[in-house]
């Protein structure tokens, strides 16, 4: 492991770069959030999404990188269906209000980010049951670990609770 002076040496320009990529993505989803089909907006957002990753991932921050990846593979499975729905661009919103948060919270000098990611998994299952998207099956394009299921049937038994928390 890597003491604090190392890590801010090899990672010092993660937190500028990051938080002006987090930026970019709340910008896109605010274009998003005026024309629901945007197809630019969504781009925007799965392009800015996976360099988040990526930058997360060369600064060992697998917890955010794997967010991140997640994420994106949500996003680009619910914009095949088209124009995302109010209820799935508000969860949206606060999938990206946590990855600000956690880049935030990740310390400056040790690189450790002290969360579980229970928050993360319990945003991703909302968004992915707003927009009915079911669990990835043979996808080679994302390296996402799915540690929650996902909404296979959005009219089945259980789901509007899960969806309306």
């Amino acid at each position: 492991m890597l003491n604090g002076n190392e890590w801010q040496q090899l990672h010092g320009d993660f937190f500028s770069e990051t938080h002006h990529m987090v930026d970019r993505a709340d910008e896109c989803l605010s274009h998003l959030e005026l024309i629901g089909d945007d197809k630019d907006a969504i781009e925007c957002l799965l392009g800015t999404l996976q360099l988040i990753a990526g930058k997360a991932d060369a600064a060992a921050l697998p917890s955010i990188a794997g967010f991140a990846r997640q994420l994106r593979h949500l996003l680009y499975a619910a914009s095949v269906g088209g124009r995302l729905l109010p209820k799935a661009l508000e969860a949206l919103r606060e999938c990206l209000s946590l990855l600000s948060w956690q880049v935030e919270l990740v310390d400056p000098f040790t690189g450790l980010l002290p969360l579980d990611d229970s928050e993360q998994q319990l945003l991703l299952e909302q968004f992915g049951c707003y927009c009915a998207v079911s669990r990835p099956k043979g996808i080679h394009a994302v390296a996402a670990q799915w540690s929650v299921p996902v909404a296979t049937n959005p009219a089945g038994p259980g789901i509007i609770g899960r969806c309306e928390r």
